[in-house]
């Protein structure tokens, strides 16, 4: 045993002092760099500009752009680790190349020696920026190093905004926010053919104002800006609503839009405003660019998802549910100033059987409780501090969610189609059948908790006014109030379902590669219908199926934050029901009906223990005897 603590301890140190050596050492021997060929961890083909001592005088030097250079070592193990974030970060702000150039030196190719040496490299990676007009007579100013594409950036724009404070970067919009207190000061500085403003409301110290004036900057038709969420007086003349706000405001008659994007990234936010300028007629030219691997390799990912969930007919996903929650809980409840009265008491009751009965692992669950505890506690909540709650749940931090913010089986052939509102229906169904779906002693009270929920949350908080208004006409003419058990409540909206699908067939909102249809069709449940009529029996049967917990699939989930705080992770699952632990329980890998979902990440620590110690003691037979 001995033996095998000292074989370790020194596997472990010598890796590390290897690691530390290989990025610290400025010089490369010469077996190696047959490895290597010429170009270094960077090709052409990147966004990265390869330079060399041949080229990086004339380069930097006396430039009209800024250059931010990485000079790296090609074996360093470090630097290898890096690589893929500096291009993909050069990627992202390739459309900035005119103002600023990402650039890289290889230290380790002979020929640059002098260059890094000249340029006191010690340690790589090292990032240096060389502002316009470098005259050569210094070393250029030292970044911090990131871990990621948006750590590089928002490096890149910390500098660019301390270079304007110094009185350089005049090639760079002018970063500042905007202090101006009314719609016509946003026009003051831009020429006459200017008729639109972009504006971005902010939190102070964000950087997404900056990121996207850079990204705007060759708009010639726009002129953009960004102010912070304590300019009052300015803000006043603008919705409220969860931070950032963008807003699109006209000339000619101050008029303002507000632009929904589908994330607070740059490139969710500008691919928003091409839509609303196309519509105006403006051609609309910046793109956020991405590595083309990273498009390659997502695009795949994501194509491999929904084509197996395509595959897999009368399923419920996990990315689907959490979705809609975020959506409706961020973005629709989110949006709204004050809630008080009748819509308070709708968010109390939504807020009740979500907590309840949505299908969270043990810090979802949490998150849930804070919510509903804060509706309750007061007779008037902000929308804002709903919406600040959930930006801090979306935090892969916080382990609440366990997939990505985008649609699965409720994606359309087209982003115009299915999304939220099929999201919404698919959980109201899963709501109305698990509130069934409990032993009698402990079932609800009230049969109609879901459908009260839901409801009133169509109600008062659901975008489409037109949608909200004829669902309510249904409920009062089906008799929603009526109802009287949880089964009959499962059927109710099912009706109804099959009611607003029998008016919007043919309607301009149908996907048309997914009409809308009575369902469950023939082939889903060939014995729900008889005679062409329908066995309300077998209906109930098949709903319960569907939509029972233990049929949600978690295709592209990591399944671990579901069952957080299971086998002595800092997490305890104290406090959830015996159905949540069941949801989290499941071995990696496997559904609750006992099914494995190749698509799931749930490797456990203990798991991973077992493989690493069969590793150590093969290299102890293996060396020791």
């Amino acid at each position: 045993m001995g033996h095998l603590k000292t074989l370790i301890f020194y596997t472990v140190f010598l890796t590390s002092s290897l690691d530390f050596i290989e990025c610290a050492s400025l010089k490369v021997s010469g077996r190696y760099e047959k490895f290597l060929g010429d170009e270094g961890l960077y090709k052409s083909t990147d966004d990265v500009e390869i330079l060399t001592i041949d080229n990086f005088k004339n380069a930097t030097t006396n430039s009209d752009r800024a250059w931010l250079v990485e000079f790296y070592n090609s074996w360093c193990g470090f630097c290898r680790r890096f690589a893929p974030s500096w291009k993909e970060f050069a990627s992202n702000i390739s459309g900035w190349q005119d103002l600023v150039v990402v650039a890289a030196v290889d230290c380790s190719n002979g020929k640059n020696y002098a260059l890094c040496r000249d340029y006191e490299i010690m340690a790589y990676p090292t990032l240096k920026y060389f502002h316009e007009g470098f005259d050569g007579n210094n070393y250029g100013l030292t970044l911090n190093k990131g871990g990621t594409a948006e750590d590089h950036k928002e490096h890149l724009i910390k500098q660019i905004i301390k270079e304007q404070h110094e009185n350089r970067g005049k090639q760079f919009p002018d970063l500042q926010p905007f202090t101006g207190s009314s719609i016509p000061e946003l026009f003051n500085s831009a020429p006459s053919e200017v008729k639109y403003a972009v504006l971005l409301v902010q939190e102070f110290g964000s950087l997404l104002g900056p990121s996207l004036m850079l990204h705007l900057h060759k708009e010639h038709q726009l002129i953009t800006k960004y102010t912070y969420s304590n300019n009052t007086e300015l803000v006043s003349n603008f919705p409220t609503g969860v931070l950032p706000n963008l807003f699109v405001i006209n000339r000619d008659t101050n008029k303002v839009n507000r632009i929904m994007a589908r994330s607070q990234t740059d490139k969710d936010i500008i691919e928003a405003l091409k839509e609303y300028f196309l519509q105006k007629g403006i051609s609309f030219t910046t793109q956020v660019h991405v590595s083309k691997s990273a498009v390659v390799n997502e695009k795949k990912q994501v194509d491999d998802l929904l084509r197996i969930a395509r595959n897999m007919a009368d399923t419920v996903f996990q990315m689907d549910l959490e979705s809609v929650l975020r959506y409706s809980l961020k973005r629709e409840v989110g949006s709204s100033k004050e809630i008080t009265g009748e819509k308070l008491q709708a968010l109390r009751k939504y807020l009740q059987v979500l907590e309840k009965y949505f299908p969270f692992g043990a810090n979802g669950k949490a998150l849930l409780r804070q919510l509903s505890q804060l509706a309750e506690s007061s007779d008037l909540v902000e929308g804002a501090r709903i919406a600040k709650l959930m930006q801090e749940a979306e935090k892969e931090t916080s382990q609440v969610f366990s997939t990505p913010p985008k649609w699965l089986g409720c994606e359309g052939s087209s982003g115009q189609y299915r999304r939220y509102p099929c999201g919404l229906w698919k959980l109201f169904h899963y709501l109305t059948v698990n509130v069934a779906d409990v032993e009698k002693p402990h079932r609800e009270t009230n049969p109609r908790l879901a459908l009260e929920a839901m409801h009133g949350y169509i109600k008062h908080f659901f975008g489409c006014a037109d949608c909200s208004q004829h669902f309510q006409d249904m409920a009062a003419r089906r008799q929603l109030d009526q109802v009287t058990s949880s089964d009959d409540a499962i059927l109710w909206l099912w009706e109804a379902h099959n009611e607003v699908n029998k008016r919007l067939s043919g309607d301009d909102t149908e996907d048309p590669e997914f009409p809308k249809i009575q369902f469950p069709s023939e082939k889903q449940c060939p014995q729900c219908i008889k005679s062409d009529e329908w066995d309300n029996n077998e209906v109930l049967k098949y709903l319960k199926q569907i939509y029972s917990s233990v049929n949600v699939r978690y295709l592209g989930a990591d399944t671990k934050v579901i069952y957080l705080g299971l086998d002595g992770s800092s997490n305890s699952s104290a406090g959830l029901s015996a159905k949540d632990v069941q949801v989290q329980a499941r071995s990696p890998g496997q559904s609750l009906n006992g099914k494995m979902d190749h698509l799931s990440n749930g490797a456990r620590a203990k798991d991973k223990a077992i493989f690493l110690n069969f590793y150590f003691f093969l290299i102890y037979v293996l060396f020791i005897y």
